[in-house]
């Protein structure tokens, strides 16, 4: 699931005490289905949360939330711009665990496609391609770097590159 790793990069690139102590950041999987209709093909579509957690942050909050806002921007934009995804949109709890820090975990329902389709001149073989999320209507569709500033004080900077197709599930 690609949305798994890009998300990990990028909160474990913009947020500076994860890039030292990326043991403390865990995203996963949770509440996932397949979903199919069976109209045409065996084409599916993943539907899952990310959850992630970050243990042990003292940062600033919107060193974390601001960067996975802009990567939902541009992989999950439904949760923006929907008034229905809005509603569950990105969950998050905090328990503190003294006076300077925290462990913060942060849901994110997020989709996937997935497009099967049979193999030109080989009966029983199916290829399946993971297209990216369109455009969204208005979006530059580019690579961006981002820099979070709060006052004279730099919280966090990222880049949002938009990958190959063909690199997209190397592991």
């Amino acid at each position: 699931m690609y949305k798994l790793q890009s998300l990990r990069a990028l909160i474990e690139s913009a947020v500076p005490s994860l890039k030292t102590n990326p043991e403390n950041l865990i995203v996963m999987a949770t509440a996932g289905r397949a979903v199919s209709t069976m109209a045409g093909g065996l084409s599916f579509e993943y539907a899952y949360d990310i959850a992630v957690t970050v243990l042990d942050y003292a940062g600033h909050a919107d060193a974390l939330f601001v960067p996975v806002l802009a990567w939902v921007r541009v992989h999950q934009p439904d949760l923006l711009d929907n008034p229905g995804a809005q509603a569950r949109g990105i969950e998050f709890k905090v328990e503190p665990l003294n006076t300077a820090a925290v462990d913060i975990g942060i849901s994110i329902p997020v989709t996937e496609r997935a497009i099967v389709k049979p193999a030109p001149a080989h009966p029983t073989r199916f290829d399946i391609d993971h297209p990216h999320e369109p455009c969204h209507p208005g979006g530059q569709c580019l690579p961006e770097h981002w820099e979070l500033w709060l006052k004279d004080q730099k919280l966090a900077e990222w880049d949002l590159p938009l990958p190959p197709e063909r690199d997209r599930f190397d592991l």
